[in-house]
């Protein structure tokens, strides 16, 4: 497991270096939806291993646990993404290399064939 992360320039969501290091590794996805008024209205939480991270494509997950076989991709921002601090599992207790923490306004987005790019 990394525990660093390469210092990107302030304001830089994208750190090409970073990224690398991130394919194959697991990561936890904690996904939090707010409604117009802030109030929490969802909460999400997926486990996967990276494997695809690009600038232009994002970062795509191969989803295990409940969502096993399907893939997810994430906006390319490795500045949202973090070595996992001890003891941090998901609520399935698996233990993620990294971890990433999203607050979205709107709608939530389920993973599904639907966002799998191999689906025709």
């Amino acid at each position: 497991m990394t525990d660093e992360q390469t210092d990107a320039p302030e304001g830089a969501h994208w750190d090409a270096a970073f990224a690398q290091t991130l394919l194959g590794k697991t990561l936890l996805m904690n996904l939090t939806f707010l409604d117009d008024d802030g109030e929490v209205t969802e909460r999400q939480q997926f486990f996967g291993v990276v494997i695809d991270a690009t600038e232009d494509e994002g970062i795509v997950l191969d989803l295990l646990g409940e969502h096993d076989g399907d893939t997810y991709t994430l906006p390319p921002q490795t500045s949202a993404i973090h070595a996992a601090e001890p003891g941090v599992t998901s609520l399935a207790g698996d233990k993620p290399d990294f971890v990433a923490n999203w607050i979205i306004h709107g709608l939530p987005d389920v993973p599904d064939a639907a966002n799998d790019d191999d689906e025709a």
